[in-house]
């Protein structure tokens, strides 16, 4: 699937080329707060040249009658300027998870991205965006799969029981074996 001329489009922008604002990451820094406005200056990097500045301005019923995002400032050199209105679902065991409704599809959305030349946030749906890992061979898949394993590893905390401890190390072991036994297959491919 996807060989050469089999018709399947490359020249898609994928999430990893992409601006990306999670919306239960501005929750945890305290954006999503009801009857507040808050504002945050949000800066992105690639290879040690700034790519975009913005300032992300919530405004859960506050000024607004519909909870609200605001982004504006600069990215990929153009000015960005748009609104992206909020809706939260409450949870059956307390607190709520908000959504951003996509302004090109009108769908709920926990992530909003905005691809290289664009001026406007939307859904990974809504630009038609694929993920990194949907281009990526099976080697690169696993050294993904391997960075994500010991980044959590790295992340537990001392009090954190064995059997989970041994659990993750299993699962790192595994893919890293997985991923030596795709090299030596192409290695003998080509010898």
């Amino acid at each position: 699937m996807g060989g050469y001329g089999s018709g399947r489009r490359t020249n898609r922008w994928t999430t990893d080329d992409c601006l990306r604002i999670n919306l239960s990451n501005l929750k945890q820094l305290g954006m999503l707060q009801r009857h507040c406005m808050t504002r945050r200056d949000q800066v992105w990097s690639q290879y040690g040249e700034t790519i975009a500045n913005l300032t992300l301005v919530t405004d859960v019923h506050c000024l607004e009658p519909l909870p609200c995002l605001r982004i504006t400032g600069y990215a990929f050199g153009k000015a960005i300027n748009c609104v992206v209105y909020l809706e939260e679902q409450p949870l059956p065991y307390g607190g709520e998870r908000w959504y951003g409704l996509c302004p090109r599809t009108g769908r709920r959305s926990t992530a909003l991205v905005l691809p290289p030349g664009r001026v406007q946030f939307a859904s990974v749906s809504g630009w038609n965006v694929a993920y990194g890992s949907q281009r990526e061979c099976p080697i690169h898949r696993g050294h993904r799969a391997i960075d994500k394993a010991q980044k959590r590893l790295r992340g537990l905390s001392k009090y954190t029981r064995t059997p989970t401890r041994a659990r993750l190390v299993d699962r790192l072991i595994e893919r890293q074996v997985f991923v030596d036994e795709q090299i030596d297959k192409l290695a003998q491919m080509l010898f």
